[in-house]
């Protein structure tokens, strides 16, 4: 299931704000937008401190006066709308000393190989990004519960700015050492700072020096047309990290799968029956998660 973050650039030292439907202008800017799955890749997180980190609340995700009724919905959806969740944003003169204080000890950790990457991505938030870089994390499950880990990985990365070696085990150590681990499932600037507009993020000298490998390299041979021209699409914001985890996504879905897997093995007293209804109720249930999380998703936001 995706839990997709973006990096965005903005014109102020916050989220936007539903209270003052600050969201309709958001999505109407065109400006740049990075995207990962998961968590913040390393170098969006080479990006803040501990002192970036700030609160919003979920209801405000979504303007006052929004045609589509979105706030209304996830109101009444929601046991705790009002609920506070973590982000980080920082201005683009202290994105960019932050990244050139900490890159000869991440080129320590990841090895010189992977300096070009670091370094694109540096000109790209110095070219592309607006006056303040924005994490935005609503898409992350359970995020209002995430402030200890996120303040903690900031600070395991303001070590690095007092010259502290990296402590075994923090977060900085462990996204270099997954880095390196699977540095050859994918593109490494994909895995080290997300995914952008296309020829914007990666580039194409990035792409051809790191180009995709495993699974995804061949997903997007499939998926292309060698004889028809690639247009890159609008660089349109994405809403769909808008949506948090609905009673559908939490509960319901895993109830749905226990109860046909159990059913089916009660009464064939057959595990291959009940791996086959496993599948089954697993794959429908995630069909129907996507379906109720995406809903909505295509309206024009202005």
């Amino acid at each position: 299931m995706s839990h997709p973050v973006f990096l965005n650039g903005c014109k102020q030292p916050a989220m936007p704000s539903g209270e003052r439907n600050e969201w309709r202008a958001f999505w109407g800017d065109a400006g740049i937008e990075l995207e990962a799955n998961g968590g913040p890749p390393l170098l969006w997180w080479c990006i803040y401190g501990e002192a970036d980190l700030k609160f919003a609340s979920m209801i405000d995700d979504f303007d006052i006066d929004d045609p589509e009724g979105e706030r209304a919905e996830f109101q009444a959806d929601t046991e705790n709308p009002a609920a506070l969740y973590p982000y980080f944003v920082t201005g683009k003169k202290q994105a960019l000393e932050r990244l050139a204080q900490r890159k000869e000890k991440v080129m320590a950790a990841l090895g010189e190989p992977y300096r070009a990457v670091y370094e694109a991505f540096e000109k790209l938030v110095a070219t592309q990004f607006d006056g303040f870089v924005l994490l935005r994390t609503a898409g992350l499950p359970d995020i209002a519960d995430g402030e200890q880990w996120m303040r903690t990985s900031a600070q395991s990365m303001d070590r690095l700015d007092n010259n502290h070696p990296p402590e075994a085990g923090d977060h900085f150590a462990g996204m270099a050492a997954d880095f390196l681990k699977w540095k050859n499932s994918g593109s490494a600037a994909r895995m080290l700072g997300g995914s952008g507009p296309p020829g914007v993020w990666p580039d194409a000298a990035l792409s051809a020096a790191f180009p995709e490998t495993g699974r995804r390299k061949r997903t997007a041979l499939e998926d292309t047309d060698p004889g028809e021209p690639q247009a890159p699409p609008p660089n349109a914001r994405s809403r769909s990290g808008q949506r948090k985890s609905s009673l559908l996504e939490e509960w319901l879905a895993p109830l749905f799968v226990g109860l046909v897997t159990a059913y089916a093995y009660i009464s064939s007293h057959s595990i291959f029956l009940a791996v086959l209804a496993f599948a089954g109720a697993t794959a429908l249930a995630v069909w129907l998660s996507m379906k109720w999380r995406n809903r909505g998703s295509d309206k024009d936001p202005t």
